[in-house]
């Protein structure tokens, strides 16, 4: 045979060679031993969150630089953090290995930064003093970082309820959810310091809130599981909304079943799991607001709540610093035509169908704070009522598993 044919005849074999005969490979066909994390690695994740909490919590920290520092507490087997700023103290606390108890005061932004960008692992946390003061050494898996502390005396007191509060449970989710439906209507001016705060009702039937900045008002009510075997006396209670916008943030991301509400005359104390808020009430007797929803309505409008924020959205584009929109509720045609004029960038409108019982009429209104109070509800329809062009309007969602009413007062047509 010559070469050429004993080349074919070597190509046309290498095909049919069995690659599991070659000993080229080692197989080891021990088990691959499951790799577990270390313990340490949950306080850490725990450690890294209710730092990033206690900083977003909405502390104002401007009067005094003390209140811009975060209280870190080591004792029996857990880290525990606090802020305060004399009107909402929060305080978390995470399971840890402590080796020596003790207590400092550390920058909350500063703490949050580095935290926040460690690796996952095991973290060690020193204090110890040094002739330029306190120091606190964070010990990560990649290197280490010094900063300057203070002392606990430093420190702000965050203070206790009186003996004389109440107590009672409510659910966290339906909490938050209400206040969401209610936020947005509060006050922002000073000028009128009780009106920027939330109007909260407690009692037996469950739970009513309320807020408004005298042009618009919105109210929520959610039903209690607890109220009837926690006894609960009729409680009224005026507390910040800034603070409750940040309550909020808490109550939406816990994972606890119940909050656990404490008031007395001055103070308020929520606890959801390891997690507990102390808000200063605000002083004053807020508004009797329920005597500004109208008794009887003449007219009332359907509309899908999607078609009606596109188009408002559209609109506001357009919109000049009184951001007036006029609405013509046209009954015979089943129709809601939305129209905005401005000497200096133009007008345009929007016709909608809806369904409408009652009299044809023309109303005008804010677009912004109608839009704000729109987009808080998450149903599929919404429904507005009114009487005449000068009388108040309600809007509220449409079959809400939170009853909701937003209050709008109207703006003149000339």
């Amino acid at each position: 045979m010559d070469k050429v044919s004993q080349l074919s005849q070597f190509n046309r074999r290498e095909t049919l060679v069995d690659e599991s005969t070659l000993d080229i490979f080692y197989n080891d066909t021990k088990p691959i031993p499951l790799w577990v994390p270390s313990i340490q690695l949950k306080p850490y994740n725990q450690l890294r969150q209710i730092i990033l909490d206690i900083e977003t919590t909405g502390l104002d920290s401007r009067s005094d630089r003390n209140l811009s520092n975060v209280l870190l507490t080591a004792q029996e087997g857990q880290v525990t953090l606090t802020g305060f700023d004399f009107n909402l103290g929060i305080t978390i606390s995470c399971d840890a290995r402590v080796e020596i108890p003790g207590a400092i005061a550390l920058p909350a932004k500063l703490l949050q930064n580095i935290v926040s960008r460690l690796p996952v692992g095991k973290v060690t946390i020193e204090a110890r003093t040094a002739n330029s003061g306190l120091s606190v050494t964070i010990i990560c898996a990649s290197g280490q970082y010094q900063l300057r502390g203070a002392t606990k005396d430093n420190f702000p007191s965050v203070p206790e309820l009186d003996s004389s509060s109440t107590s009672f449970r409510v659910k966290p989710l339906l909490l938050a959810t209400a206040l969401r439906c209610v936020l947005f209507a509060a006050a922002t001016e000073e000028t009128k310091q009780v009106l920027t705060g939330v109007r909260c009702q407690f009692d037996a039937d469950g739970i009513e809130l309320a807020t408004t900045d005298s042009y618009r008002l919105a109210i929520a009510s959610i039903s209690n599981p607890y109220a009837e075997s926690d006894n609960i006396p009729l409680l009224c209670v005026t507390i910040p909304a800034t603070k409750m916008q940040q309550m909020e943030r808490v109550l939406s991301s816990t994972t606890a079943n119940t909050v656990l509400i404490t008031f007395d005359k001055s103070k308020g104390n929520l606890t959801i799991g390891t997690t507990q808020l102390v808000i200063r009430l605000l002083e004053g007797d807020y508004p009797q607001y329920r005597h500004l929803i109208p008794s009887q309505l003449k007219t009332t409008v359907r509309v899908e709540r999607k078609q009606l924020v596109n188009g408002l959205d559209r609109l506001a584009v357009l919109t000049d610093k009184d951001r007036v929109v006029f609405a013509r509720v046209n009954q015979p045609e089943q129709s809601v035509t939305l129209t905005v004029e401005t000497a200096d960038f133009g007008s345009g409108f929007e016709t909608l169908e809806a369904q409408i019982a009652g009299e044809s009429l023309e109303i005008g209104l804010n677009i912004k704070y109608l839009l704000e109070g729109l987009k808080k509800l998450d149903t599929a329809w919404v429904q507005l009522q009114m009487n005449a062009p000068t009388t108040p309007a309600i809007v509220s969602p449409v079959e809400s598993l939170i009853p909701t009413t937003q209050v709008l007062m109207l703006i003149e047509i000339n």
